[in-house]
């Protein structure tokens, strides 16, 4: 059989940013897809994301920026934490985040696909492994980028990197009412929850996503479990009584008389358990499958890092491949090892920050809510992953950057 150079399966970010940059480069590819871009317009909200600069700058690069409305371009930043007393600091991103909802990105990704000539393979909903290595004698090499059944058969647990068997946080995102835009908001109180606030550029317009990450058995979790659909006005008064006493500066910008949900097409609750896969698998036509992104690492969203590391891991694999083969299993291990540079740290940062902080990242947040500089600082870390885990990770690059900014922060802090 003639194969047709590569297989992408998934229609997520990372499948698409890898097909628009093969075909953008020269190579056969076939997107392998479970939804065509209607339904995925008229789908549920999968996520609430916020793409940063790199991500940016590669979807200008591939001629597929979309949607940057007017307000959707979030300029600043600003990190509130509860406590005794509460810590607060931000100021201006040196680049936009982009607050877009992925119904409205993805099938524009998808168009640009197929208008370019792309070729696109409808599937079944999940598929597994058999189809994938059915359709690897059709392609030189088969790529994952989603797919349940397919990852979960395909690609199995590295334990050595995946520290948590169980999901760390009770999640629910959604689209909402009520709330005046205030740039990118990143509340925490301690103990209880890590809550994302931002305008987003949707279906409705503009409108204000939130992401709830509830830690287990605290009490903002109930709202991650409470049905909307079922009952809304108890739904709407409990997280609007919860956001009160756990992210009041979120709770002062709320409307009480306009707040709530969209609706129940606009609300996503759940949980994931981090884990990073083996990222390649043999397949029995002797061609291998490669995963990237949510196929091959899922981080919980604590640091906001997915789509943006997707994203990342797509264009990697997009230059290995357009290099040239063999793609074997030593060709796909050479590009998991490259995405890992980035996916590392990534990874790393999203796992610590599960947990309650280090004593050195307590003293980085009071020096940030002393000096602006320090909080411009923090802040523009979220858009350099790998540079935001060289300074997290490390206690003395910690204590060099407050002491260059002549802080000095008793030790120890208060959470």
């Amino acid at each position: 059989m003639t194969t047709n150079g590569i297989g992408v399966v998934g229609t997520g970010i990372s499948g698409l940013t890898l097909a628009l940059r093969l075909q953008q480069l020269g190579v056969d590819v076939t997107v392998y897809a479970e939804s065509t871009a209607d339904q995925m317009r008229r789908g549920r909200l999968p996520n609430t994301v916020a793409r940063m600069k790199r991500t940016l700058a590669r979807e200008r690069a591939l001629g597929s920026e979309h949607f940057s409305m007017e307000g959707s371009l979030v300029g600043t930043a600003r990190i509130s934490i509860t406590g005794e007393p509460p810590l607060e600091f931000g100021g201006a991103l040196d680049d936009p985040f982009h607050g877009l909802d992925f119904r409205l990105l993805l099938p524009a990704l998808l168009d640009d696909f197929t208008a370019r000539g792309g070729r696109l393979v409808a599937t079944e909903p999940s598929p597994g492994a058999a189809e994938v290595d059915a359709w690897s004698a059709r392609h030189e090499l088969m790529v994952v980028a989603a797919g349940r059944r397919s990852v979960a058969e395909l690609f199995p647990r590295d334990e050595s990197r995946s520290p948590y068997d169980r999901p760390q946080r009770s999640l629910l995102a959604g689209l909402y009412t009520g709330i005046a835009h205030d740039g990118f908001g990143y509340n925490v109180s301690p103990g209880v929850c890590e809550i994302f606030q931002m305008p987003m550029w949707t279906r409705h317009g503009l409108t204000a996503a939130m992401l709830v990450e509830a830690i287990p058995g605290g009490p903002m979790e109930a709202v991650t479990r409470l049905s909307y659909q079922d009952d809304p006005e108890t739904f709407t008064r409990t997280l609007e009584k919860l956001l009160g006493e756990h992210a009041p500066r979120i709770a002062e910008r709320i409307d009480s008389g306009s707040f709530g949900p969209l609706g129940p097409d606009d609300l996503l609750q759940g949980a994931v358990t981090p884990v990073v896969r083996t990222p390649v698998a043999p397949l029995s036509t002797g061609r291998v499958a490669l995963a990237i992104g949510d196929a091959w690492i899922t981080n919980d969203p604590v640091t906001g890092q997915g789509a943006n590391l997707g994203s990342h891991c797509a264009w990697v694999a997009a230059e290995a491949i357009a290099a040239g083969g063999p793609y074997d299993e030593r060709f796909a291990w050479s590009v998991a090892d490259t995405m890992w540079e980035v996916a590392g740290p990534v990874t790393e940062w999203s796992n610590a920050f599960l947990q309650p902080p280090a004593e050195h990242l307590l003293r980085l947040f009071v020096g940030a809510a002393m000096s602006q500089d320090v909080a411009g600082l923090f802040i523009n870390l979220f858009s350099d992953p790998v540079s935001a885990w060289a300074l997290f990770s490390d206690p003395a690059k910690v204590d060099a950057v407050l002491a260059a900014h002549g802080l000095q922060v008793p030790l120890p802090v208060a959470s």
